[in-house]
């Protein structure tokens, strides 16, 4: 993942991609004899990227110091989680997805399998809710949500050329932005699918989408096996990755999508 994240420019760094909202039906306007549609504001799609100088390679020692080095060491955690990810070439997991949506008063889950392959290619394949999935194919994002709007696919652009398509990248993100854009703090070791990891705490400095961001990190491989986002609105998306498979050879027909037939596409 490492081509991807050496093109980085300007605000790029700034987007946020949301794909993990498949609530609210959108507004649209379509034009006649065709099905590709402008949408409303709901389920807007916005884009994510990255922006971390990371001091790779760090060795840590076991025990974390509690007063002024325990910054230092939080640092170093995240630098070389950051560059373990950088060096992967691909990984794919199982993922645990639950959305608590707080102004709704709504809550979601949602179980499957984690695919990501170099710039631009990354899938959600839910078995639950079944057929659910959230695929980019290196030139677009696409999101088909038939457990909720079974007659409509969200198609968004990505560029796998510049740092838009860490669009779809959000590990990337949270390690890049965590360098300059937020306050970090290791709050504790915590076990996690019975591997145990350094949770850490991110506080944005500035404006920021989030009002916080956790990650757990794995003490021994450096893979993030938990992240936590917890937007403005004060939704919480949590997602843990089980059962790591780094490096695995992944085809790329495993993120081709081609829309059902008779769904309208939503230019996002």
């Amino acid at each position: 993942m490492a081509d991807a994240r050496a093109r980085r420019n300007g605000d790029a760094g700034r987007r946020v991609l949301v794909f993990y909202m498949p609530y609210m039906r959108s507004g649209r306007t379509s034009c006649p004899g065709t099905q590709t549609t402008t949408r409303g504001p709901a389920m807007r799609i916005n884009s994510w990227r990255m922006a971390l100088a990371a001091a790779a390679a760090v060795t840590l020692p076991l025990a974390l110091p509690a007063e002024v080095g325990a910054q230092e060491d939080v640092r170093g955690i995240l630098a070389r989680a950051d560059s373990v990810y950088d060096e992967l070439t691909s990984l794919e997991a199982e993922f645990d997805q639950t959305i608590d949506v707080t102004l709704l008063g709504r809550s979601r889950s949602g179980t499957g399998t984690w695919y990501q392959k170099g710039p631009g290619r990354f899938k959600m394949d839910f078995s639950d809710p079944a057929d659910d999935v959230i695929v980019a194919d290196g030139s677009h994002l696409w999101l088909y949500y038939p457990s909720t709007h079974p007659n409509q696919v969200i198609r968004s652009t990505i560029d796998a050329n510049v740092t838009g398509a860490g669009m779809v990248d959000l590990q990337g993100r949270i390690f890049d932005e965590a360098s300059e854009g937020y306050d970090a703090e290791l709050e504790g070791r915590e076990d996690v699918d019975g591997h145990e990891t350094l949770r850490i705490h991110l506080t944005p400095r500035g404006e920021s989408p989030y009002r916080h961001v956790r990650v757990w990190v794995d003490a021994e491989s450096y893979l993030v096996r938990k992240f936590e986002i917890m937007e403005r609105n004060e939704t919480l998306r949590t997602v843990v990755l089980r059962d790591l498979r780094p490096n695995r050879p992944i085809t790329d027909e495993i993120f081709s999508f081609t829309p059902p037939a008779g769904v309208d596409v939503f230019e996002g």
